[in-house]
């Protein structure tokens, strides 16, 4: 069992703290999630890293209303990320996505917000929409328009801070270039 308090945390640009330690959900077994985070808060751990893309932020939000419920933590314990799938990159649909992702969840806001990736998908019911040779297909959003529409969900406060992932350094200059709020961390998975 690891003490929350103990836990390093990381000062992003914007002041909020980060925990270093936190539990990843993606490739999380449906019916097994919910206890895993369960488990985790119960270890100490504070930082949950979920995506609308996992399809688990449902049994995210059971596990942390559980734990909310029982006490053992309270939601400012909390560290909860998610990120903007590339189906929803248009900028009217990152608020609703977002939305989306927050009623899955249980909350009223996002500790983080993430645009998953710098490149977009084709919007519709295929979570990677593929043409006849198999390729995924674009809609050719601009990933600056994207981040734009980000700005307004956390100027709102449905998010506390936002983020990219998996941009690589030129993608970031032109995104600082080109808009006004600065991401506090480019996630990357590998």
């Amino acid at each position: 069992m690891v003490n929350p308090n103990q836990v390093p945390k990381l000062k992003l640009n914007n002041g909020l703290e980060i925990p270093i330690l936190g539990l990843g959900t993606w490739k999380s077994k449906p019916g097994e999630v919910t206890q895993a985070v369960k488990d985790a808060i119960d270890a100490g751990y504070r930082h949950i890293d979920c995506a609308w893309i996992y399809g688990n932020e449902k049994e995210i939000g059971e596990a942390i209303k559980a734990k909310i419920d029982e006490k053992i933590v309270k939601r400012e314990d909390l560290f909860i990320v998610s990120k903007l799938w590339c189906t929803f990159h248009k900028p009217e649909a990152v608020e609703p996505a977002l939305k989306q992702s927050l009623t899955a969840l249980g909350l009223d806001y996002l500790d983080l917000y993430l645009m998953h990736a710098p490149f977009d998908f084709k919007p519709g019911d295929e979570k990677f929409p593929r043409d006849e040779n198999n390729q995924v297909i674009p809609e050719g959003v601009d990933y600056v328009d994207t981040w734009k529409a980000m700005e307004q969900v956390y100027k709102k406060g449905l998010v506390k801070s936002i983020g990219v992932s998996n941009f690589n350094k030129r993608q970031i200059e032109r995104l600082l270039e080109l808009t006004t709020v600065v991401p506090v961390t480019n996630q990357v998975g590998v």
